[in-house]
């Protein structure tokens, strides 16, 4: 069945004109700004992204906008949705114009078709890799690519937003606002320092989603995907076989170990030699998947330019709560902890008052506010946060919940940061015995807790102690994660650190 309409209709603080375009619907939004339906001068339709206005006031962020956005239109249209206008440096608000395309993101092509067969994604992973061959091509450097931003049409992807490229003559300088979105981001890209290389991580990425349903680097909290990115290795679960190696490569943590767009594209080579027809969709795509994008790309002719919106009286309270999370989610995605935390607070407030303090919701939006306080450098109060919700997700789901166990990792990690190691060491002791009985004594959230509390042991002054602790974890990660892992590697250097402290 055909979507009745692109996108969600438009509130009262939506603008009803940006520049030329009359803006007739909500696409969808994230941490650099609200991206609109709109009509140009004639009849074509545009998508138009508007920038926040808390970052379009930083020093330097209009000019380099601009700079960037205008760079961006010289990469080819033939796998991107080409951007066709952007906005002076002095212009009220910021936005640029992309070509509207009526078909369905990456992740929403999932959700409603179920996850793609491994010809599916090499499929979808070719069209993406001549897109960034184009905007690498274009001295440009994608840096959010994702499921949401590859639209999904029968003649193959297109790669959209790029509204947070960045010119390579820059690429290399730290960046103390580092844009993307967690779970596919690469390592150096973490780091400040993204590269052509940090596109193909994210084609991984995006690839193991295709496939999975998931991305290869998952949790709780934003900050315990990048740690998982930098730390760990990636979730392969559900990964068909034939895709393990291609993917395993593009997400190998050092840049010049990932093949090049070039590489990959050749490997597709060898499937597409071997299919009848492989310029028709239908000969990679299953037929749900087929039927999903027809249907998005044939709403009724007045649905997309319907721009009434309705009275504000009839605006369900939960939808309300529900796009102020998607937005507290987007500032701290996009680095602006304090405004998180501001927006995580007003979230809690109400939804404790619309839909009760022991709701899954509310104790969800009090994990963010904990964690938003904490990186907005507050250690202190969000100790004290994780504090009170250890203690409420203990009652309303019990001890051996995984949320109540993320709660009280949180709670002792913020105790050690304010500096209480000693109470922090207590704590971690607890945990370990807990995550040992609940998850398993070789989980990888087990030894990690073993690994914090023989470090806590030998801040709060018994390096022996620490040093014993440090002995038996190196046995156990040798054992589990082999003696060339980077974690075992970590904790034998830690063994051997607090054995010469114990003299």
């Amino acid at each position: 069945m055909a979507d009745l309409m692109w996108g969600s209709p438009l509130e009262d603080r939506d603008p009803t004109t940006v520049g030329p375009y009359t803006v007739l619907r909500v696409l969808g939004q994230g941490g650099m700004g609200r991206v609109y339906l709109a009509r140009g001068l004639g009849t074509r339709l545009y998508a138009v992204k508007v920038i926040r206005p808390h970052l379009a006031d930083e020093d330097g962020f209009r000019a380099r906008f601009v700079r960037e956005a205008s760079a961006a239109r010289a990469v080819s249209g033939a796998f991107t949705a080409p951007v066709v206008e952007v906005s002076p440096s002095d212009a009220d608000l910021l936005w640029m114009a992309v070509a509207f395309v009526a078909a369905p993101p990456l992740d929403v092509l999932i959700e409603r078709a179920g996850v793609l067969p491994p010809a599916g994604v090499w499929w979808v992973a070719a069209g993406i890799a001549e897109a960034l061959l184009s905007v690498h091509g274009a001295q440009l450097v994608h840096r959010d690519l994702k499921p949401a931003n590859v639209l999904v049409t029968a003649d193959g992807p297109r790669v959209i937003d790029f509204g947070i490229s960045k010119a390579l003559d820059v690429v290399g300088t730290a960046s103390t606002n580092v844009m993307g979105t967690s779970g596919f981001m690469a390592p150096e890209h973490i780091r400040g320092a993204a590269g052509p290389a940090s596109d193909v991580f994210a084609l991984g990425a995006v690839m193991m989603f295709a496939a999975t349903g998931h991305a290869p680097f998952e949790g709780p909290s934003a900050g315990d995907v990048l740690a998982q990115t930098l730390y760990q290795p990636p979730n392969m679960h559900g990964l068909p076989s034939e895709l393990v190696d291609v993917v395993g490569r593009c997400l190998a943590k050092e840049p010049e170990v990932r093949p090049t767009l070039g590489q990959v594209l050749e490997e597709f080579g060898q499937h597409r030699d071997r299919t009848v027809a492989p310029h028709a969709a239908a000969s990679w795509l299953p037929a749900k998947a087929l039927a999903a994008i027809e249907g998005f790309g044939s709403p009724t002719s007045a649905a997309p330019t319907d721009p009434l919106r309705p009275p504000p009286t009839t605006r369900p309270i939960t939808a309300d709560l529900e796009e102020r999370t998607v937005e507290a989610r987007a500032l701290a995605e996009a680095g602006d902890a304090a405004g998180a935390r501001d927006a995580y607070a007003g979230l809690v407030r109400d939804r404790t008052r619309v839909l009760g303090a022991d709701d899954p919701e509310t104790l969800r939006a009090r994990d963010w506010h904990a964690f938003c306080t904490a990186e907005a450098g507050d250690v202190a109060a969000a100790r004290d946060l994780y504090a009170g919700l250890v203690r409420d997700r203990t009652r309303v789901l019990g001890p051996d919940h995984p949320d109540t166990l993320h709660v009280r990792n949180q709670h002792v990690h913020y105790t050690a940061e304010a500096g209480d190691v000693a109470a922090a060491r207590d704590l971690y002791a607890g945990l370990v015995r807990d995550r040992t009985r609940v998850l398993g004594a070789d989980d990888p959230e087990t030894l990690r807790a073993r690994d914090w509390h023989a470090f806590c042991t030998a801040e709060a002054g018994d390096v022996a102690a620490a040093r014993d602790l440090y002995a038996g974890l190196v046995r156990d990660r040798t054992r589990v994660l082999g003696p060339d892992h980077p974690d075992t590697l970590h904790v034998r250097n830690q063994h051997a650190h607090y054995t010469a402290e114990a003299e």
